[in-house]
């Protein structure tokens, strides 16, 4: 019984996707990349290396890019830096001036063109998030943060290189 109430619903919703699928927007050439340094536009001291072993580690997760050196890639990636905040979100109930979790955000950009130069893949801003809870001082629980955080930008740079809706 459970089955045919939930059966009904279950065409409703996929009714909405007919016709779309998840697939590569990169052309069927561009088998390898390579990746520059990050640039880093911010104060924060070699985010770019945890931003760059980040991305790296995501594109050998997702599979669809082979990582090379400059002379053997069909793409290079470009990956700009532009913010790096912290923003409380909740406050000691005694005293609600002190923050006591807060959410840190890397910003970045990344562009992805041809070994010729030629633009592929031109990103607006994403965002790399995670929250995390003050222990001890704000400088060290921001650092345990920044991992987890620059992860979740490399998930959304390298989707924003390989996925794309099509119809």
């Amino acid at each position: 019984m459970k089955s045919l109430v939930l059966l009904p619903l279950l065409l409703l919703l996929a009714s909405g996707c007919v016709g779309y699928r998840v697939g590569s927007q990169l052309p069927g050439d561009i088998q390898t990349i390579f990746v520059h340094v990050p640039q880093n536009n911010t104060e924060e001291a070699l985010l770019e290396n945890d931003v760059a072993n980040a991305f790296l580690a995501q594109l050998q997760r997702d599979g669809s890019l082979r990582i090379t050196t400059e002379d053997q890639a069909d793409a290079i990636a470009f990956i700009e830096i532009t913010g790096f905040r912290t923003e409380a979100l909740a406050f000691n109930p005694a005293n609600r001036s002190q923050a006591t979790e807060y959410r840190l955000h890397i910003d970045a950009d990344i562009t992805l063109t041809r070994a010729n130069g030629n633009i592929l893949v031109q990103s607006g801003t994403l965002s790399g998030r995670e929250v995390f809870i003050l222990a001890g001082d704000l400088t060290s629980s921001r650092r345990t943060a920044l991992r987890p955080a620059a992860d979740d930008l490399a998930r959304r740079l390298v989707a924003a290189i390989t996925e794309a809706w099509v119809q």
